[in-house]
Parts: structure tokens; C-alpha cells; sequence
């Protein structure tokens, strides 16, 4: 649940950046626009939120998302509209520009509310495994000592 609510604000924010960046650069249709935007939702928050997210910080994961957003219109929008030159390069440096601002609060929420769950799971269950084992000896000492009278004898 926590992960479809997470889906649910990264769409909402990839969608209203794509919407109030693209149009202004190129004519792109409401409905690709929603398209696009949940392809890259879905693209970003396996990559981005659920991968670089936990293994290298923050800032690698908005470094991801600039470049995913980046190369996602650039490419996503550029081809399929056959459009080339410096409006797509506009559309996308400023679209991806608002993701990763935007993403640096996303990931401040998913840190908060999604990944610390699996922190909590992961630590319990490497607590798990780094128990100690019981020795059937209460003092160390006296046992080293028994065995030193033993090769003594």
C-alpha cells in the first residue's frame, strides 16, 4: 500500500511538471502527456526511488532522476514527434530540472514513510543472524584451567 501511494505522488508530480513544461515548448496532446508521464513514473521510481535511493543517497538518486528525466523527453518526446533542435533540448532540460527539485522532496517522503519499513525488516532479520551461540561452559576461565591440570597430570 505504501508503495502504490508513493506511485501515485511521483505520478502526480512527473504529470504536472509535463504538463506545465512541455506545452509550452512543443504540441504535445493531454493524453501522451499522461502516457508519458506514467511510463516515466514507473521507469523512475524502480530505478531511481527503489534502487539508487537506498544503495547511494539522495543526491545520486536526483542526479538519476535529472538524467532520466532528461534523456526520457529528450528521446520519448523527440522521437515520437519528430522534433529535433533546441526546443526538445529546451523542453527537456526544463522538465527534468523541476523533476529532480521536485524529487528531492519525494525522496525525503519515501526515506520517511516507504524505505524505512524495509530498513526496519532488513535490521531485524541481520540481528537475526548475528546472534551468538550458547557454550555449555558458564566460566570461560575455570574450563582453561581444567584443561591446563589435565595436560599436567
Amino acid at each position: 500500500m505504501r508503495h502504490l501511494l508513493a506511485l501515485a505522488w511521483k505520478y502526480m508530480l512527473l504529470a504536472t511538471v509535463f504538463f506545465a513544461m512541455i506545452p509550452l515548448f512543443l504540441r504535445v496532446s493531454s493524453a501522451e502527456l499522461l502516457w508519458f508521464s506514467l511510463w516515466m513514473t514507473l521507469v523512475a521510481y524502480a530505478l531511481g526511488d527503489l534502487y539508487i535511493l537506498p544503495r547511494f543517497g539522495n543526491l545520486s538518486a536526483v542526479i538519476a532522476d535529472f538524467g532520466l528525466a532528461f534523456v526520457g523527453v529528450w528521446i520519448g518526446i523527440g522521437v515520437f514527434y519528430n522534433a529535433g533542435g533546441v526546443a526538445v533540448i529546451n523542453a527537456a532540460f526544463f522538465s527534468a530540472l523541476l523533476v529532480a527539485l521536485g524529487e528531492i522532496l519525494f525522496h525525503a517522503y519515501m526515506n520517511r514513510i516507504v524505505l524505512r519499513h524495509q530498513d526496519e525488516k532488513k535490521e531485524h532479520s541481520m540481528r537475526r543472524g548475528l546472534q551468538t551461540e550458547i557454550a555449555e561452559e558458564f566460566d570461560v576461565r575455570s574450563a582453561t584451567d581444567q584443561e591446563e591440570d589435565k595436560q599436567e597430570s
